[in-house]
């Protein structure tokens, strides 16, 4: 078709038959199955070369040196590295790997063994606090494997964390100078645990990274097979990024991170060029020792490893299962922080002699594959680009693309909604339009900055790390990117009145209406990403639970589900109204939120008219270990944390849902940011009062010798303590 010899109606009929069809082949098509990803892929790639080419030919003024026709061409070169990168990413969504299998022979391997092989735990911190160290120490000591050692990698030389790492029983190293970063601080620990341990498989962790009980039995015993040289598994999280927070769609989306880790990994480890990602992950001794240690030449030496071990024939395995769980960025700054440090990275790991690029060792593959993650970071300057085209036009009368609305119905618009729902289909409704962008929008301004400092200058830059546990409880804002996003919104308006609605209407015009109205959307929604809303502190965080047990109360048992945990409350809902009537502020009752844990808690509120008690955590037994109730709220603290986060629910949502994200949005809107300024301070008070309510005393621990805690009668527990 033509949009000289179409009408508007007719190219707007032809646009929503077409994206009708689309549709249909998300409902009917599985995207679990190969053969269905490279029919539906097929399908989007004949839309994007048939578009790429009405682009090339329809859309481009004829060329001269000037603006007018420069402009368009310009825009062009960078939406074609879009394009490349989308063309590329269709393909290699065709395979997927998934190493179930694998993973429960591995566990059947190893709990089979009288004693598995060794690994070092390595867990490296720079400038953490303990409330973040102690939930991955915690979680590492009580992971379901018989032999293995706890190395804390502090490269912030605290006498505080030595102190702590010989109470728990771990093993403390610290070196002199922070030279080569997180790489040196971890060959560093190579060297000094080859004279003591010696073992033969390394897991690496972040500071804030808590590792799952049966992370080693599901990797190890997969090292039978030679070639692997490293196994990966992904990062999950247990707190909403920035963009999921900010827009209160935390409980309605995925985080940013989620469709590369479930989605773009298994598909890159089907061609044999999944990457290693810093954290959660194990690696062969003999391997980094073949390499020469831990890259430190870049700031990303993650990635640089697994491009290393390639050298050398040894493959990175994706695992695709959830064997840890840490903290995302807690604001906007570090996690822009972050992206530009991996951005800086992956360029530093393409410049160098034995990269992929210029190195030897590397198949055609992989180098495409890298090449593949390079172009990723090289499409945010065209997301500037798009936000000022309109602007462009308004002012100066410089079209970027010359389409009339038949023209946009026929090409673009079946296009870019076909683009949206094969990846919201392939991702398993990952992806939602509109939020997948803005979490991409709002560090564009910095990556593209950080892109040009890299060509430039690309080695050099310190190592920036990326800070957790930070006082997040008032509202902040990042004024720079905001104010960026407020002058978009307000430079389009005002062209948009003093340019297509108030002057002479044309076709061009009604086009350039619907960018500029779009962009302003975008705008907004990033910008109100730059307003931080507060956040409640960890240690008050509640999980979703869900787990039905029995809770005894006044000698009586009754059915109840565990809704939420934290460290120092749960929220539990019962069946028999009754018990709510019956039961009074500060009553104790006793309950199971894990296999073989118990737990004494106290009643602090209840709710009547939904049957739910809120208690606060006073005692706990584990009987996994002993017989032992703990009272002490010391050890109360610890044994919630290596329970909870080595068994860690899973707290973020595994898809996207549109109406909840929307609804979320709405209301983010139209309500105040101090509105939540107010409750997250409130939290953070109990938090501290309960902290500062105890002492440590030597009589904290009380023996016990029965299977279970008796129900106690009113006032024998002290009041809540965490």
């Amino acid at each position: 078709m033509s949009p000289e010899v179409v009408t508007l109606s007719d190219a707007i009929l032809f646009s929503l038959i077409t994206l009708a069809l689309i549709l249909c082949c998300a409902l009917l098509l599985d995207s679990r199955k190969g053969k269905d990803r490279v029919l539906f892929g097929t399908i989007l790639i004949l839309m994007l070369a048939n578009y790429v080419y009405f682009r090339v030919t329809t859309t481009l003024p004829d060329f001269d040196w000037s603006a007018y026709a420069l402009w368009p061409r310009i825009y062009l070169a960078f939406e074609a590295v879009v394009i490349l990168y989308t063309l590329l990413s269709i393909v290699f969504f065709f395979r997927r790997t998934d190493h179930t299998g694998a993973a429960d022979a591995s566990e059947a391997m190893i709990s089979a063994m009288g004693k598995p092989p060794a690994v070092d735990i390595f867990i490296c911190t720079y400038n953490e606090d303990v409330t973040i160290l102690e939930r991955t120490i915690l979680a590492a000591k009580a992971i379901d494997y018989g032999n293995f050692t706890i190395w804390i990698l502090d490269d912030g030389r605290r006498q505080w964390l030595r102190d702590y790492c010989a109470e728990l029983g771990v093993r403390y190293l610290t070196r002199d100078d922070n030279k080569g970063a997180k790489g040196g601080n971890i060959n560093n620990a190579i060297r000094w645990s080859k004279q003591i341990t010696d073992a033969p498989f390394i897991l690496i962790l972040d500071a804030d990274f808590a590792p799952q009980r049966a992370i080693l039995k599901r990797i190890v015993g997969q090292f039978v097979d030679p070639e692997i040289g490293l196994i990966q598994t992904p990062q999950f999280y247990y707190n909403a990024d920035p963009v999921q927070h900010n827009l209160l769609a935390s409980k309605a989306w995925v985080d940013d991170q989620r469709i590369f880790f479930d989605v773009m990994q298994p598909s890159k480890d089907g061609w044999g060029a999944a990457f290693c990602v810093g954290t959660s992950c194990v690696v062969r001794r003999d391997a980094l020792e073949l390499i020469g240690g831990m890259p430190e030449e870049t700031v990303t030496e993650d990635i640089h490893l697994t491009y290393r071990l390639m050298q050398k024939g040894l493959r990175t395995r994706w695992l695709n299962e959830r064997l840890s769980v840490g903290l995302s960025a807690e604001s906007l700054s570090g996690y822009i922080t972050q992206r530009c440090r991996w951005c800086l990275g992956t360029i530093q790991v393409a410049l160098l002699r034995d990269g992929p690029f210029f190195g030897r060792g590397y198949t055609a593959m992989q180098r495409l594959h890298y090449f593949h993650g390079l172009l990723f970071w090289f499409c945010r300057p065209f997301m500037l680009l798009l936000m000022a085209a309109p602007i462009l036009f308004y002012f100066l009368g410089l079209p970027a693309i010359l389409m009339e609305p038949e023209a946009f119905f026929l090409y673009a618009l079946p296009m870019v909604g076909a683009m949206w729902t094969f990846h919201a289909w392939v991702s398993g409704w990952r992806s939602l339009p509109l939020f997948t962008e803005v979490s991409q929008m709002v560090s564009a301004i910095p990556i593209t900055i950080a892109i040009c400092h890299a060509i430039a200058h690309p080695f050099g830059r310190p190592f920036k790390v990326t800070a957790k546990g930070e006082d997040r409880t008032r509202v902040d804002i990042l004024y720079p990117i905001a104010t960026t996003f407020a002058l978009i919104i307000i430079l389009t308006f005002t062209g948009m009145l003093n340019g297509p609605l108030l002057s002479n209407y044309s076709g061009l015009d009604s086009f350039s209406v619907a960018w500029g109205m779009v962009v302003m959307v975008y705008a907004f929604v990033s910008m109100l990403v730059c307003i931080e809303l507060p956040r409640e502190p960890l240690d008050a965080v509640r999980f979703p639970l869900g787990r039905k047990t029995a809770m005894t109360c006044n000698g009586q048992a009754f059915p109840c589900t565990v809704d939420t945990l934290s460290l120092t409350q749960a929220e539990i809902s019962l069946q028999q109204k009754r018990m709510t009537a019956d039961s009074r502020i500060g009553d104790l009752l006793l309950f199971s939120p894990f296999p073989g844990f118990d737990v004494a808690g106290r009643i602090e509120r209840v709710d009547q008219n939904r049957s739910v008690f809120t208690v606060s955590i006073v005692a706990v037994k584990e009987r996994r270990d002993s017989e032992e109730i703990h009272a002490h709220p010391a050890i109360v603290r610890r044994k919630m944390i290596q329970r909870l986060y080595s068994e860690m629910p899973e707290a973020m949502p595994g898809r996207a849902y549109p109406l909840a994200a929307m609804g979320a949005l709405f209301n983010r809107m139209f309500q105040k940011p101090s509105a939540y300024a107010g409750k997250t301070r409130m939290a953070a008070n109990t938090v501290a009062v309960r902290r500062s309510r105890w002492r440590p005393s030597p009589g904290g621990v009380i023996a016990g010798g029965a299977k279970a805690l008796p129900a106690p009668a009113r006032g024998l527990m002290p009041p809540a303590a965490e």
